[in-house]
């Protein structure tokens, strides 16, 4: 059921119906100047602006939309402030021929004397958002500066502190007022001087290869591996090997000296090893004459060989067992003075003890563990059961049994954006009732609008759910509802919408599953008046929509 089959003010007054398809509005309480003088006729009777969806009175006066129904809000049994009558509910009626000449009155844009177009009042909001000399926000991230809509392309281009420029040195993007940082400290290609002042621009990646051949940096002498310890700049260092030409041949003859007295001193040792060498060799020969001479004696008895051979045989064995046994013996005694096996039997000992008494821990943590799982489980049946219940006591705190609803929606940025994205493109309030055993209710929103409001509205509907106490409640539902958005600046001008339900509409029926067709208005509010700064709908992310349902004529059970 569209807002536009019904009268948009509490009470339901009636509605006149047009056939102008002119979809022309402006915002209500705003000082416009007129191109003419503002005629009486077109003045609200209460608030003395310009009539903002007029209504006329049983009386002939005029009032805007708001007022009639401020008027209304204030007293029980609200009177014209002209001429005292009071205002009857169905004698109020829409004057769409006034609001037709209202909306075709010309004024001027409030940025004269800079903008000097003349515009009809219905489409003053349209030229706003066109004027060359209307302040816009820069669309750059992080700029908060407001420049005149002419001068936004120059801005963007030219001015910005955040818009993006490239280094003009390695080629990379980045936001403007990071680029003389970067150029200074992270820029490879940023030309800088020689760090040792030879008047030379280098780049920065550059600086290792240039140290090379600078001709201001400092280099070691080099003859220094001769002993000379002097550092000089590389562009003096052929005017110090001239001048201190003698003093390095000097210091290479000294090097030289001692290098030959190396020399001599290696070949002294060398003919020290060759004389030694030389007796070694002399001995060998004296050692192989005397072994053929000694042969040649064992040769004569070949018994007496072979027993001399067998016994020299048994004397070396004896001499090796010998020397073996005296080694195993000295290693005995050491090992013995290093380890006494003692301590090392009694910690074994400990350790067995201690194993077989951790054994009996494992079965026993065998069984604690089997214990905790068990426990567990059931903490965890009671924690599942302990948040249903908290839910629930959430739920209950929160619901009302009046037939009225304040739905707070939070971090309307996101969840608009989530429904622009499709990811979640409806939102639903929490449920209200009509009294403790009533009807149960709740509202339906679309943020991106939803049907003939899609992408430009907010769209918001009333939902029939079902309930415990249905079958004891009359079938269809009949009662007046009425939705509001509620105005945060405290001046009340809440934006408003009132139907009474279609008891033929199947969204209005006892409902067969969880909840019924929703019914409302896809074009509640439009984006553009919701989130305009001039505005206070919306206030620190956040909303507030209200739903309240005419329980006139409804008995409680």
């Amino acid at each position: 059921m569209a807002s536009e089959e019904f009268m948009g003010l509490p009470n339901s007054f009636p509605r006149q119906n047009s056939t102008s398809g002119i979809s022309l509005d402006f915002e209500p309480d705003v000082d416009y100047h007129f191109v003419e003088t503002l005629q009486e006729r077109y003045k609200c009777a209460y608030c003395h602006l310009v009539l903002h969806s007029p209504h006329q009175t049983g009386c002939g006066h005029r009032f805007c939309q708001h007022c009639i129904i401020s008027l209304r809000e204030l007293n029980p049994v609200p009177t014209c402030p002209v001429d005292k009558e009071t205002i009857k509910g169905h004698e109020v009626f829409k004057d769409n021929c006034c609001k037709r000449e209202v909306l075709n009155l010309q004024v001027f844009c409030k940025n004269a004397p800079g903008c000097k177009s003349k515009i009809i009042l219905g489409r003053y909001q349209d030229h706003l958002q066109q004027c060359l000399f209307e302040c816009v926000q820069c669309t750059n991230d992080g700029c908060h500066d407001q420049i005149l809509r002419k001068d936004l392309k120059d801005h963007l281009i030219l001015h910005c502190k955040f818009r993006e420029e490239i280094c003009q040195y390695c080629n990379t993007y980045m936001v403007s007022v990071n680029l003389k940082n970067h150029e200074k400290n992270d820029c490879p290609d940023f030309p800088v001087p020689c760090l040792h002042n030879c008047s030379q621009i280098i780049l920065k990646k550059e600086i290792d290869e240039h140290f090379s051949v600078c001709p201001e940096a400092e280099v070691d002498c080099p003859y220094k591996q001769y002993g000379c310890p002097v550092k000089i700049k590389r562009g003096k260092l052929a005017e110090h090997e001239n001048a201190a030409l003698k003093e390095h041949m000097l210091q290479i003859l000294d090097k030289n000296s001692k290098l030959e007295e190396q020399i001599s001193d290696l070949y002294k040792s060398l003919e020290f090893k060759e004389f030694k060498i030389q007796q070694l060799a002399d001995t060998v020969k004296k050692c192989e004459k005397e072994f053929r001479q000694f042969a040649q004696l064992l040769s004569k008895n070949s018994n007496l060989m072979v027993n001399t051979q067998t016994l020299a045989s048994h004397i070396d064995k004896s001499v090796w067992l010998e020397t073996q046994v005296r080694q195993l013996i000295q290693m005995a005694n050491q090992q013995q003075s290093k380890f006494d096996l003692r301590p090392l039997l009694e910690t074994i000992d400990n350790v067995k003890q201690k194993i077989a008494f951790m054994e009996t821990y494992d079965q026993r943590l065998g069984v604690l563990e089997d214990q905790s799982n068990k426990h567990d489980v059931h903490i965890s049946i009671h924690k599942a059961q302990l948040n249903k219940n908290e839910e629930r006591f959430k739920l209950l705190e929160s619901t009302c049994y009046n037939g009225k609803l304040i739905w707070k929606i939070m971090d309307y940025k996101m969840k608009k954006k989530e429904a622009m994205e499709g990811r979640t493109v409806s939102i639903f309030s929490h449920p209200f009732y009509t009294s403790r055993c009533g009807y149960r209710l709740c509202a339906r929103a679309y943020l991106n609008g939803d049907g003939s409001g899609k992408g430009t509205h907010v769209s918001l509907y009333f939902v029939v759910m079902k309930g415990e106490f249905d079958s004891l409640l009359p079938w269809p539902f009949k009662q007046k509802v009425t939705l509001m958005l509620l105005d945060q600046s405290g001046k009340k001008n809440h934006i408003v919408e009132v139907f009474k339900a279609d008891p033929h509409s199947s969204s209005f029926q006892r409902p067969d599953g969880e909840m019924n067709i929703a019914s409302g208005c896809p074009k509640f509010v439009a984006h553009a008046v919701l989130e305009s700064a001039k505005n206070t709908y919306v206030k620190d992310d956040t909303l507030f929509l209200k739903v309240v349902v005419d329980l006139t004529d409804l008995e409680e059970l």
